[in-house]
């Protein structure tokens, strides 16, 4: 009998994803790295002729700190232990994580108000750098990242960097005369619980049921991601091709639709999974020289054919769009149009939103709202997947953990809309978030800026309750933390849009905030706020 002794697995020398080419530290601070390495090995630290030596822990973890630095760049900086890292093309600048949902992280190129602009001139900031944290979930929370790199502002990249980071970062470099790093760590559709520790939930009233079921070791998390997992790509497939229903021939002009249902859009009660709705229409024109398709708000993916060929496709991004329509595709008489939808957030589809889908002849505009048949039997139901992104803790632990730590003048964070249906627990999750945060990076009480929600749906003639106010309320109260600032866009939002274009006034307000609260200039960064009040007779003041 013998017994065979395998040499233990030496880690190697290897850096968290965010420390890389390119990257933006935080100037005038201690500027904290870590990583991981070989247990009890030397690593040492080299920034031109300055150096610092540390040893790795017995799990082999290891960090160290620079010491604060000046504006400017670029710079190599090592690390040495079995080997060496450099890093080139570093800067010292103002650091801002970017946090939030949808309407922090859409993207310049999203066609948010002067994209195309913006985008065309960013190659004029090379010292803004974005790094887009990976979306991600986890049940626990993660030491590393599962990618993400740093872009330097040019129209190769801005295009996917968050507007409204975007327009605060090129005032703070404009501004402060500094190079700038964002960090953009957001997710569409999530609410604050899913960025606050499940620990800490523990105690804020309304989740700490869920809470306790997140930190259940008993439970199974790999096996619910692996089969959930198998029916997102499934969900996804359906979502992104409608051939299915092109092989039954929906939408061709012969197509039997005799059995189907009949529907009137707008629609105003949603339908589930995968839609297919047709009419005809009448041209009287002889001869057909232009016609645009416009789609109305169709929620939340669509094509749309006429005559048998696809004009056009629709994205969740977009609200309202029109096509034009190759006046070929046309024929004096009797036409056929058909609309495929479906809803990859929450399987309910609504089509015809605002009264507008229409198709303009020759600049006479044909109303195509009213009766449609429809039919959601076509093609396979849509997959139940759970959206992990929802639960709480889930994004703290994988795209705020393991950046904590990272040296950084402060946050951003516009978020909220999707915690309107709880908003009575908003401001005790929202504060405990921010001390969470603020506690996970160890810097102390530092800047936490965010934006109020926007004004969305019409507006009333007659005061109501309304959640969307109780939510701002919500957020207001959390200005009693330290080193916070609101930013208030009550004026620049859209009716019927969630997500308004005008990112460039939101980013602005943004750093108008910070200007006071951060870096203390004397300016005006808000309107009037309630103080208090005194009765007078039959007056308040």
């Amino acid at each position: 009998m013998f017994l065979l002794c395998l040499p233990a697995y030496a880690q190697k020398l290897e850096l968290p994803l965010i420390f890389n080419d390119g990257m933006v530290l935080q100037r005038d601070s201690d500027v904290r790295f870590w990583g991981w390495a070989e247990a009890g090995s030397e690593i040492i630290i080299h920034l031109g002729d300055y150096s610092q030596k540390t040893v790795t822990d017995d799990d082999g973890n290891w960090e160290t700190y620079l010491p604060p630095q000046e504006a400017g760049g670029p710079f190599e900086i090592s690390i040495s232990g079995d080997e060496t890292i450099t890093l080139k093309d570093v800067y010292f600048g103002d650091v801002w994580l970017a946090g939030g949902q949808s309407n922090m992280e859409w993207k310049l190129e999203w066609k948010v108000d002067n994209w195309e602009e913006e985008i065309a001139r960013s190659a004029e900031f090379p010292e803004i750098r974005f790094f887009e944290v990976p979306q991600a979930t986890s049940y626990k929370p993660q030491q590393k990242l599962t990618g993400g790199e740093w872009k330097t502002a040019h129209p190769d990249n801005a295009g996917n960097f968050s507007a409204v980071a975007w327009h605060f970062a090129k005032l703070n470099n404009l501004e402060k005369g500094v190079p700038v790093g964002i960090v953009e760590s957001n997710w569409g559709g999530t609410p604050a619980e899913s960025w606050t520790p499940a620990t800490r939930l523990l105690s804020v009233k309304g989740y700490e049921e869920a809470a306790k079921e997140v930190l259940d070791t008993a439970k199974v998390w790999e096996e619910e991601f692996a089969k959930n997992e198998e029916r997102e790509e499934q969900k996804w497939a359906l979502v992104e091709s409608p051939e299915v229903g092109l092989q039954n021939g929906v939408h061709q002009t012969d197509f039997n639709d005799s059995e189907w249902k009949v529907i009137s859009l707008p629609t105003e009660k949603p339908v589930t999974d995968v839609v297919w709705l047709r009419r005809s229409f009448i041209v009287d024109d002889a001869e057909i020289e232009s016609a645009r398709l416009f789609s109305g708000d169709v929620v939340q993916e669509s094509f749309f054919f006429i005559n048998g060929k696809e004009v056009g496709a629709k994205s969740w991004q977009q609200s309202h769009t029109e096509f034009e329509v190759g006046s070929e595709l046309l024929k004096s008489g009797e036409n056929v149009i058909a609309l495929r939808a479906v809803n990859s957030w929450d399987n309910n589809v609504m089509v015809g939103g605002n009264n507008n889908i229409s198709l303009t002849i020759n600049d006479k505009k044909l109303d195509l709202t009213g009766e449609w048949k429809y039919s959601n039997t076509i093609e396979p139901k849509m997959p139940k997947v759970t959206r992990y992104e929802w639960v709480p803790a889930f994004l703290y632990n994988s795209m705020i953990h393991p950046l904590a730590g990272y040296s950084m003048k402060g946050a951003i964070w516009y978020q909220g809309e999707s915690n309107v249906e709880e908003n009575q627990f908003y401001n005790e999750l929202f504060e405990a978030m921010i001390e969470e945060w603020r506690s996970s990076w160890g810097q102390g009480d530092f800047p936490f800026l965010f934006v109020q929600l926007a004004n969305y749906l019409d507006k009333k003639d007659q005061p109501f309750d309304s959640g969307w106010a109780r939510l701002r309320e919500a957020q207001t109260q959390a200005l009693q933390l330290k080193n916070t600032a609101m930013a208030t866009t009550i004026d620049i939002g859209v009716a019927d849009d969630i997500h308004p274009r005008n990112k460039q006034d939101v980013g602005k307000r943004l750093w108008l905030a910070a200007e006071k609260v951060v870096f203390g200039k004397d300016v005006v960064y808000s309107g009037p706020a309630y103080r208090d009040h005194s009765v007078e007779g039959n007056k308040v003041r």
